[in-house]
């Protein structure tokens, strides 16, 4: 039996972005909200951890971290967070698979403060060896965190089992070995390969308006032919193609003296613009997301299996993952294992119900709807939306493909990317060896 929902009527008119393009390349994005106190800003640059060879990796994330250390107008480290701070406002980074973001949120009437200092941590960064020097043990020292982390470094271990040496099987900050021998020269070509304003986009969501930002913004490249030279002779970005992944599962143990188990779960999952990621959002809210999710009834609640479990998806420029995480007692880890796959089973057997489809609409459009009431996802959204889709989404357009999803769409992309078979298994704890995990996998 195949459900459709009545579309429902839109109480509120959903307000709408603006966007401009300056003379040099570079989108400016915006969203007016009434109601805010505050700005929220980004600048989101087009490279990521996806785009290094081996020799650098970790260089993204590695120039995110060095570009606080001083930059033309803040030359001091600490300087420009003060600037920030001092007036009740927060900057923050972020490296990803592919892109790296530089954002801050502000009161209103800080707004210029806020898009400067974004400007000066993307475009004005000094890049001197000695803070290379002195921010190499500090990056290695993050890295050593998430390693320490089981609950992190299982979903390394996956992504190495899934992804092998393709950049995507890596972890992000790079190793400790590649961040050593990271030098000034890279840091500076890999910036001045990267940061180009056709590569960047600056988005802004709160108490502003376009005019306001994109005054400010013309003012941070030079102008005329230099910049229209820059954006004919702008590299194109390349991106690794994706690793060619079996169609078989596999298998990782690792073996760590800890009191608690880990396990990712997980298959090939679909790209970002594929009109599939829709039914797997749904799918995942279905079996692991939220406290009335199937695994978290299942192994929690009823069997007691597990304190920890959830569903996770990537989605990249052209391939993706979906899968299953768990915390549990090593003593119960085949039990856990079997749990989880006998939840896959079902979901790829028998049709799902109607009302449990509705149930997981709702909540998957409720958590969106509530998170852009907040002008930091909005500016996310705006940013992230321009750089890596082909156009902007609205919230109501991705509503409007939740509410289309079918029963038989669930049915139809469970059996596709989540069946048992196409499991691969990443597992950390105190576990020797591979044979009783095999059973439970052939079984």
């Amino acid at each position: 039996m195949t459900t459709r929902p009545v579309p429902r009527p839109t109480a509120v008119e959903e307000p709408s972005f603006e966007r401009s393009v300056l003379a040099n390349g570079m989108r400016v994005v915006t969203q007016a909200m009434p109601h805010a106190r505050s700005v929220s800003m980004g600048l989101f640059v087009g490279v990521g951890s996806r785009h290094e060879d081996d020799r650098h990796a970790g260089l993204s994330h590695l120039l995110e971290h060095l570009v606080f250390k001083g930059t033309e107008g803040f030359p001091d480290a600490g300087a420009l967070s003060e600037a920030v701070e001092g007036c009740g406002g927060s900057v923050n980074a972020s490296t990803d698979r592919e892109i790296t973001a530089y954002t801050a949120r502000v009161p209103a009437a800080a707004m210029a403060t806020g898009l400067g200092v974004v400007r000066e941590l993307a475009l004005r960064p000094l890049l001197r060896h000695a803070d290379l020097v002195a921010e190499k043990p500090i990056i290695v020292d993050e890295i050593r965190m998430y390693i320490d982390s089981p609950s992190d470094h299982v979903f390394t271990i996956f992504d190495e089992l899934l992804f092998g040496d393709h950049p995507l099987g890596r972890e992000i900050a790079g190793t400790p070995g590649s961040v050593r021998r990271a030098t000034r020269a890279s840091a500076r070509e890999h910036w001045a390969h990267w940061y180009r304003p056709e590569r960047m986009v600056l988005a802004a969501a709160g108490a502003t308006d376009h005019a306001s930002v994109l005054r400010i913004a013309e003012h941070w490249f030079a102008t005329g032919a230099d910049t229209a030279s820059a954006v004919r002779n702008g590299t194109p970005l390349r991106l690794v193609p994706p690793p060619q992944i079996p169609a078989e599962g596999a298998l990782r143990v690792v073996h760590r003296d800890l009191a608690q188990g880990n396990v990712c779960l997980g298959m090939p999952g679909v790209s970002r613009t594929d009109p599939d990621r829709y039914a797997l959002d749904l799918l995942g809210a279905i079996l692991g997301d939220g406290m009335s999710s199937r695994l978290f009834l299942e192994l929690r609640e009823r069997r007691s299996l597990a304190y920890d479990v959830s569903t996770f998806a990537s989605m990249y420029a052209d391939c993706g993952v979906v899968g299953i995480h768990a915390g549990f007692d090593p003593d119960r880890a085949e039990e856990v294992l079997r749990a989880i796959l006998d939840e896959l089973d079902r979901v790829t057997q028998d049709p799902v119900a109607p009302a449990e489809l509705e149930r997981a609409r709702a909540y998957t459009r409720g958590r969106l709807e509530l998170r852009m009431e907040e002008t930091g996802p909005v500016a996310s959204w705006l940013g992230t939306g321009e750089l890596l889709l082909p156009r902007i989404l609205s919230v109501a357009e991705v509503v409007e493909r939740l509410d289309a999803v079918s029963t038989d769409d669930i049915l139809r992309v469970a059996r596709e990317y989540m069946a048992p078979q196409r499991a691969r298994v990443a597992l950390l704890g105190p576990f020797r060896g591979t044979s009783r995990f095999q059973r439970v996998l052939a079984a």
